[in-house]
């Protein structure tokens, strides 16, 4: 007989699992791609704090539904209740085959990339075998216990701050300010202009905020929930934010928007070697690796808890059926760690598959993105379907409702069309790999009944 789930996490756990999440290798790579859209220097810290405050948007929205249905895959149990149980089904069967495996693989990948380039090329294995490795490390802290995982994720996230922040000052102390660049290429002209601008330029930025929804797979596990949710999710998105203008403001004072345009590649590299030196590169590669493995291991960590929560709900359903055997895998919880050992199993394994059969960043990219964002928009928009009131005269509301969730809705909305439009292939793989589900969940429901 399954265990339960034990309520280990404190509050510095979930904001260490939000911004860990959230702190990958964008920060590194996007000031330069946002160089060709801007064209003033204000522009830069706007589109940032922009998307900073879309993020933090949505996830206001989300704490008030996971304190709300404080559970094991909280998002599972947001979508059934505001969507009916086919919708809830389908977005984690999304999750369990496209974008779970597909976001783990495209930041393992990564990793070993940059491992390679620290190496020196003189790696004996490849990237994408070192970013498996990653991930089965990662799968082995998580089965030994929920705190295992929330401490590694608080001691990672705190080290990769800390390297930032240890540039940030290095730029500001050690390297030589260089005057302001003149405006670049022509500004905006009327509101057509300005608003396809600021499309542009939260295309450009928005992706690097993703991963904070992921704590929600976690609320069945958090001490004080309709405490530590709210706090957890508000600090590490502002957090986060925060630690943005401040990197951004950082490579503008060494690097200026004209040179950033120039080679948009190299920001952060320039920034390290001009306050450290020649060693500032492998400083700066040893950074962006710290960076991008605990975002892998904050996505190892919370995937399987969504896995967890649709098999456990469905498993009695799957006992009359081939895919019983599946299922109870899923929904297996170890006595001894109170963790769900099949489904952290099953997300690693699969998300190796992926890295072997995709084997580069933007091909997984492109695969899970439009999917995963349409589950974001369902997660928030059960905000205006659920009734309120109903967890007592403390419940938690979000601010500003309800215009705070519709921001976040139409601006995704936004980015979905583009996302299809721009790259049709590989987002028809993740789409017809997620109405695999409709078949399933039918078969499932049918032997419920009978």
């Amino acid at each position: 007989m399954n265990s339960p789930l034990r309520r280990e996490l404190g509050l510095a756990a979930i904001t260490a699992v939000v911004a860990g999440n959230m702190l990958g290798s964008g920060i590194f790579f996007t000031p330069g791609e946002l160089a060709a859209v801007a064209t003033e220097t204000w522009q830069v810290y706007f589109f940032w704090a922009l998307c900073g405050a879309i993020t933090l948007c949505g996830a206001l929205t989300l704490a008030e539904l996971t304190t709300r249905l404080p559970r094991a895959g909280a998002a599972f149990h947001v979508i059934g209740e505001a969507w009916g149980p086919f919708w809830a089904f389908l977005t984690v069967w999304m999750q369990m085959w496209v974008s779970g495996p597909g976001s783990v693989a495209g930041i393992a990948i990564v990793f070993g990339e940059f491992l390679v380039l620290f190496l020196g090329g003189a790696s004996p294995v490849t990237a994408p075998v070192i970013g498996a490795c990653a991930i089965a490390a990662f799968a082995l802290v998580n089965l030994r216990g929920v705190e295992w995982g929330g401490w590694t994720q608080v001691g990672l996230t705190a080290a990769k701050i800390t390297g930032l922040l240890a540039l940030v000052l290095g730029s500001l102390l050690l390297a030589d300010a260089v005057p302001p660049a003149p405006p670049v290429g022509q500004a905006a002209s009327g509101w057509l202009g300005f608003v396809r601008m600021v499309g542009l330029g939260v295309a450009a930025v928005l992706f690097t905020y993703d991963g904070w929804v992921d704590v929600a797979n976690l609320a069945g596990e958090v001490r004080r929930p309709r405490r530590d949710l709210p706090w957890g999710l508000a600090l590490g998105v502002t957090g986060i934010g925060l630690l943005y203008l401040v990197v951004n403001h950082a490579y503008l004072r060494v690097v200026p928007l004209d040179a950033m345009r120039a080679a948009p590649t190299t920001v952060a590299n320039q920034v390290a070697q001009a306050a450290f030196g020649p060693a500032g590169g492998s400083a700066l590669n040893a950074i962006m690796m710290l960076s991008i493995f605990g975002a892998l291991g904050g996505l190892v960590m919370t995937q399987p808890r969504l896995f967890y929560a649709m098999a456990s709900k469905y498993e009695p359903a799957a006992a009359s059926t081939p895919l019983h055997p599946f299922f109870r895998v899923l929904s297996r919880v170890s006595g001894a760690t109170a963790v769900p050992t099949g489904a952290i199993l099953f997300c690693a394994a699969l998300s190796i598959v992926a890295i072997l059969f995709f084997g580069s960043f933007s091909r997984l990219v492109t695969f899970f993105v439009v999917p995963l964002q349409l589950s974001n928009i369902l997660v928030v928009a059960a905000v205006f379907r659920l009734p309120r009131g109903r967890s007592g005269p403390d419940e938690y509301r979000t601010p500003g409702y309800p215009l705070i969730p519709l921001v976040f809705i139409v601006v995704m909305a936004m980015f979905l069309v583009s996302a299809i439009a721009y790259q049709p292939v590989d987002t028809l793989i993740g789409v017809a790999l997620t109405l695999t589900g409709v078949p399933v969940f039918h078969r499932l429901t049918r032997s419920a009944r009978g």
